[in-house]
């Protein structure tokens, strides 16, 4: 999928947001996980240096971003890191 295709189907489901849960499938959930592949490996930015203290932002990855809690279930991940006064020994 090229990146203007990527971004027109980013911005559909954004505009269809509402009915948008971790139900749904095919070319939404393509969609967004495609643009997060390229947030992941780094081919495409949230926000990009245009030079001369610019910046531009690519408001359909932030759309990517936020679409995918409404696809995902959110799940603590646990870590091996512990803080002092949760109620648990340091040195994760």
């Amino acid at each position: 999928m090229d990146r203007a295709q990527l971004e027109q189907d980013i911005d559909a489901a954004w505009d269809a947001r509402d009915s948008i849960n971790t139900d749904t499938g095919g070319g939404t959930r393509d969609a967004v996980n495609a643009a997060l592949g390229m947030l992941d490996d780094g081919s495409a930015r949230v926000a990009e240096p245009l030079g001369d203290h610019q910046w531009q932002v690519n408001q359909w990855l932030k759309k990517a971003v936020l679409l995918s809690f409404r696809l995902n279930d959110m799940a603590v991940i646990p870590s091996g890191t512990s803080y002092p006064g949760n109620g648990e020994s340091g040195g994760g």
